[in-house]
């Protein structure tokens, strides 16, 4: 594949180098995830993706975001005869660990192509505290 561009072509050598970056790039999806005082805000990138293709799971205080797409195109001529038919499919998955969250409080939002997770933090201020006596 490098004997395709030539060398001496003006920005040949970046090319070449920007173009197999970009093939061998594992594709993920663009995350923020902001730090309040009561809770923590995280925003998913998912461009084209259907609301009903996320899983988002919460499981040993680690946040697992998980997203596919199947796509597929057709043309036919006018007897009906395939003259191409194409199918591409992609998933993508994220994994971030946020310890202390109130698990049954979260709250997921999909709109716009960005996913919005709101994690309130778990409460310790209000459990009553446990005297240990000492042997």
């Amino acid at each position: 594949m490098a004997n395709l561009i030539p060398r001496d072509l003006p920005g040949g050598e970046e090319l070449l180098g920007k173009l197999m970056n970009s093939f061998w790039q594992e594709r993920q999806m663009n995350t923020d995830i902001k730090e309040y005082e009561d809770h923590y805000v995280v925003k998913a990138d998912l461009p084209g993706i259907k609301k009903e293709n996320i899983r988002v799971s919460f499981v040993n205080d680690t946040l697992t975001i998980s997203a596919s797409q199947i796509e597929e195109s057709e043309e036919k001529d006018d007897l009906g005869h395939y003259l191409r038919k194409e199918r591409s499919s992609s998933a993508y998955q994220r994994a971030f660990t946020i310890p202390d969250i109130d698990e049954e409080a979260i709250k997921a939002r999909f709109e716009d192509g960005v996913l919005s997770l709101n994690l309130p933090k778990a409460s310790y201020k209000d459990a009553p505290g446990k005297h240990i006596p000492i042997e």
